[in-house]
């Protein structure tokens, strides 16, 4: 046989069967004969140093390395857990605004998080300069979203609120039509949302422990975000007057609020929030018609463990969900869809012992 046929390993292994067959090799042995050779035998190391205190000395030095290998294993495992908790604050603080807050039950959220994603995207079209471009997109996105929020409200939302179940149709109707207007304009090939070079590479302390650059940014991102939105719903006169629309629209309305315009904005802040966070995900994520719907269910089960209508709850349900499922990876890093599964029962049954979630509300609110 030519050497030079001899490039794929099918060709190799059917030119050493024919070695076997002339008696000239061995045959090979398969991958469970060979864990059986192993499991057959014994493996221990022996010093050949003579000295005890040479002896001891290496075994001290061997279990300090090992105790700063394993402390940092369990580091990035916790800088892992929290990565992806911020990734689900993004994605849920949004709806913890319209859901939380006003009791709409908005499948949709998902595809503002998708339209934002998608203006990103347009946006990198026609400014080649990536800083620039993310610059640009992150207003851009918010405002794009809070438009398509206010008129998904006033079309839809706002002749449903004394049915929430009705806006679990309406909204899930929405969200089919969405993305498949999303498909008719992009196609279903991924479309690329590129982060700047600044935001390439790694964080790296040593060996073990790393984080990405894009992670980062993200959970700072998140940060911002929580401080935007603690500060819009305490201290301006918005926050004031949604809080007091949610808790008793009748006494709202008759202290000059107007809650059909309360309803309105707040519907539009929570959908522009999503399209920011949108342009984060879609910085390390495909972006596609089918993106929102990846982050949909995670961005409910966040604000429901966390506590319906609570922003730190929104912050305590996305960290321990990430927490939880990154642990369950750990023990199980080649099934992330069986890791997936094993958080979502966990949180059925954290449901059951906490049904308000981690930080209920308290006082006339938590009545409704």
């Amino acid at each position: 046989m030519p050497v030079a046929t001899l490039t794929t390993e099918e060709k190799r292994i059917e030119a050493y069967d024919l070695l076997v067959k002339k008696g000239k090799a061995t045959p090979l042995k398969s991958p469970r004969d060979l864990n059986e050779i192993i499991n057959s035998h014994y493996f221990y190391a022996i010093y050949e140093e003579k000295s005890p205190e040479v002896i001891e000395t290496a075994k001290e030095i061997f279990n300090e390395i090992s105790f700063k290998v394993n402390l940092y294993k369990y580091l990035d495992l916790i800088l892992d857990g929290l990565s992806l908790a911020s990734i689900y604050f993004l994605g849920a603080i949004g709806l913890a605004i319209t859901f939380g807050v006003m009791r709409v039950i908005n499948m949709a959220h998902g595809e503002f998080i998708m339209i934002g994603a998608y203006t990103g995207y347009v946006v990198q079209l026609f400014i080649p300069n990536h800083t620039i471009s993310l610059l640009v997109a992150f207003p851009l996105a918010f405002a794009v979203t809070f438009f398509f929020g206010i008129v998904m409200e006033r079309l839809v939302i706002r002749h449903l609120y004394k049915s929430p179940l009705d806006t679990l149709l309406a909204t899930f109707g929405i969200s089919i039509a969405l993305q498949q207007i999303a498909k008719n304009i992009f196609g279903t090939q991924a479309r690329p949302l590129t982060s700047p070079d600044w935001l390439d590479g790694a964080f790296v302390i040593n060996d073990v422990l790393s984080i990405s650059s894009i992670r980062i940014a993200i959970f700072f991102l998140g940060i911002i975000f929580l401080i935007f939105l603690i500060i819009v719903m305490n201290k301006t006169r918005l926050g004031l007057e949604t809080k007091a629309v949610t808790q008793n629209p009748m006494m709202a309305s008759s202290m000059g609020i107007n809650p059909d315009r309360i309803n309105m904005l707040t519907f539009g802040l929570g959908s522009g929030v999503a399209g920011i966070a949108g342009v984060a995900i879609g910085l390390f994520s495909k972006v596609t018609s089918e993106l929102g719907s990846d982050y949909i269910v995670q961005s409910f089960m966040t604000v429901v463990v966390g506590g319906v209508g609570n922003i730190w709850g929104t912050l305590a349900g996305a960290t321990m969900i990430g927490m939880l499922q990154k642990f369950i990876e750990w023990f199980n890093p080649s099934n992330t869809l069986a890791a997936q599964t094993y958080m979502i029962i966990f949180i059925i049954l954290f449901i059951q012992f906490r049904p308000r979630g981690i930080i209920a509300l308290k006082g006339r609110a938590s009545e409704d």
